[in-house]
């Protein structure tokens, strides 16, 4: 539970009196023993002055949504470099010590505490609303009140849920105190820990009621009015569902709710990854769940710095950049020559100089999923913030690729929405804000989890319509046969490969279901979901955790250069590039960098000090020992 809630009586009323104060519900008197002294304040809120009406409860549940926009509910940054997804800043081989990366993270750990914080804090506002609502409830005098006071409480349940599946996949082996209701007294905050079944059953319950009770996608709350557009739906509810199967290996009940997700709720794939992740089209029909942040107020004034999030600066700034593994991946993707989408019509022809000299109809140098997902100095087709990635930097105040900035994501950056090269908006009033929303969970990742249920399964051919629907998205090429009956884009237009590796050159390797799931575990996930999913969760709940950190590092690569050529004009961009070491780049000509350690090498250290038992989940956080008297009980 939060620290705060549970040092002494003393520190418990503070918190109260400050949590309730910030969510604008309740005002705690102090106590006398003078008589006039004990009266309660007539103008200041208390439970039974503010819990009223369906608008003080939807005032509570603004509340408890806030509380989802803390960026430690989800934790990229920290979630990304403890997994094969990213590394922290430019350097691979930075010295400086990342008690993530290098797994070094303790009960002391700032993110261990504040993700616990701020998941019980949502528990927390979720649960005023639930109690206040059920003493409400009974004094309804119309079917509109009853109604709207529904689905506030089905959303109150349904975050609750959310806040609780995290919590479980996430801290002490999914052991973790059951807050069920508003804390009236010291002792109840006390709580001992709950089973990981017993918080699974707890949460499933409310996911449950909202899938009931809840309108089924945010196309259904926005008929009852724009103002609801962002709110959790019943897809959301039972996609979560699915995952909370999926997280214990439950293949066949996480099917259940994947295939209703699919058949049921009308959710299509937009055109491209870009769509999702950079703010063009929030809220669009591939999306399931996702926290909605803006800076659509005046943020000095109003103090609402909540309402925006860090990460779009985080990841400009490349405070976390792709691992060299995931790099190596996205390059080794094979866009379709048969695809009409994969010919870049018009591209620029240059000089040795960098002058352009004409166009030319040519093919992608690399996939459509790599341009929506992550830069490249070399790479002439995708664009960011309206040049070529090696005109990228020129700005003024732009950094460029180089050392400290080998690859970038972009996701969560507008490099589609703002051009000429100018980057985020760094004024002093948007510095480390965006709105751009981060999603949760949507339609791709619905396929992707299916196909591995379908694996486990047996069912090969539905596996493969799933996860190539996600490729052909990308213009991909397909996996598997043209001819098979789980094949949807027989066309003039779509390459199928019966050939894992997408190479013919080492000999057909046909698709089975035991080699399709390691290309779903270590290509199609990462690759489409990178800085998204659950990916601790995944390493973890698959065995794999250690063995692929232990891969990682056992791969060197080299720094090269890139120097002026057909990218336009620009100076050299500095040790921008890798291979792996004995590797020369193969769509330019670059001078390799000598003054280097011999070997450049990701996760070393944490390779090393992984330890299945202590860094598969996080810890309980030593702030919650400290004061929570019964942190080593479990309730019988």
């Amino acid at each position: 539970m939060k620290k705060t809630y549970k040092t002494d009586l003393r520190k418990t009323k503070g918190l109260l009196k400050r949590a309730m104060a910030l969510c604008l519900l309740i005002g705690v008197s102090q106590a006398c023993s003078d008589d006039f002294l004990d009266q309660t304040n007539p103008n200041s809120l208390t439970t039974q002055s503010f819990w009223k009406n369906n608008s003080q409860l939807n005032q509570g549940l603004n509340s408890t949504y806030s509380a989802l926009k803390n960026s430690n509910v989800l934790g990229i940054r920290d979630e990304a470099v403890r997994t094969d997804i990213a590394v922290p800043s430019g350097y691979r081989q930075a010295t400086r010590p990342d008690e993530m990366y290098f797994q070094d993270f303790t009960a002391n750990t700032k993110y261990v505490e504040n993700k616990w914080n701020a998941l019980y804090l949502g528990i927390f506002r979720a649960n005023q609303v639930i109690e206040n609502y059920e003493r409400l409830a009974v004094d309804y005098n119309s079917d509109a009140a009853r109604e709207e006071g529904l689905r506030v409480y089905a959303q109150a349940r349904a975050l609750r849920g959310y806040f609780y599946h995290v919590l479980n996949v996430s801290f002490n082996n999914g052991n973790v105190p059951l807050v069920s209701s508003v804390p009236k007294d010291f002792e109840e905050f006390q709580k001992a820990l709950s089973s990981s079944d017993a918080v699974q059953a707890f949460y499933r319950e409310d996911l449950q009621f909202g899938v009931d009770n809840l309108p089924k996608t945010y196309a259904e709350w926005e008929s009852l009015g724009s103002n609801n557009l962002g709110r959790i739906t019943a897809g959301a509810c039972e996609a979560l569902l699915g995952k909370s199967y999926l997280a214990e290996n439950d293949f066949q009940n996480a099917e259940i709710h994947f295939r209703n997700v699919i058949e049921n709720y009308n959710y299509a794939l937009v055109e491209d990854i870009a769509t999702n992740v950079t703010g063009i089209a929030e809220f669009n029909s591939e999306s399931i769940f996702e926290i909605n942040y803006t800076t659509n107020v005046n943020l000095e004034t109003n103090g609402e710095e909540s309402l925006a999030q860090n990460i779009t600066h985080m990841i400009f700034n490349a405070n976390i950049q792709p691992s060299s593994w995931l790099v190596m991946k996205y390059r080794a993707e094979k866009p379709d020559p048969a695809d009409p989408a994969n010919i870049n019509v018009g591209a620029n022809v240059y000089n040795e100089n960098g002058e352009v000299i004409g166009t030319e109809d040519r093919m992608r140098l690399y996939s459509k999923r790599m341009g929506d997902c992550m830069g490249q100095v070399d790479d002439p087709d995708s664009p960011m913030y309206g040049v070529v990635c090696g005109e990228y930097g020129n700005a003024t105040g732009v950094a460029p690729f180089a050392r400290n900035r080998v690859n970038m994501f972009k996701k969560f950056l507008h490099w589609n929405t703002i051009g000429g090269g100018a980057g985020e908006d760094r004024s002093t009033l948007m510095n480390n804000r965006s709105g751009i929303n981060i999603p949760v969970i949507r339609l791709a990742d619905v396929y992707l989890m299916y196909s591995e249920c379908m694996i486990e399964l047996g069912n090969l051919s539905e596996a493969l319509r799933y996860i190539n629907r996600v490729r052909k998205r990308s213009h991909l090429i397909l996996l598997g046969k043209s001819t098979e009956a789980g094949a949807e884009f027989n066309n003039l237009e779509t390459t199928y490969m019966d050939d894992i590796d997408f190479d013919s050159s080492n000999g057909e390797q046909p698709v089975t279901l035991d080699n399709l799931m390691e290309h779903l575990r270590f290509t199609e996930r990462p690759l489409e979901m990178g800085l998204e999913d659950d990916r601790s969760v995944d390493l973890r709940r698959w065995g794999k955790f250690k063995e692929q950190l232990v891969h990682m590092a056992s791969i060197s690569y080299d720094y090269w250069n890139f120097e002026k050529n057909m990218n336009g004009k620009h100076g050299t961009r500095y040790k921008c590039f890798l291979t792996v070491s004995g590797e020369e780049p193969t769509t330019f000509t670059g001078l390799k960098v000598f003054n280097q350690p011999a070997e450049i090498q990701d996760v070393t250290v944490g390779a090393q000090k992984f330890n299945e038992s202590i860094h598969s989940y996080l810890p309980m956080p030593q702030s919650e020992i400290d004061s929570n008297l019964n942190w080593d009980e479990f309730v019988q």
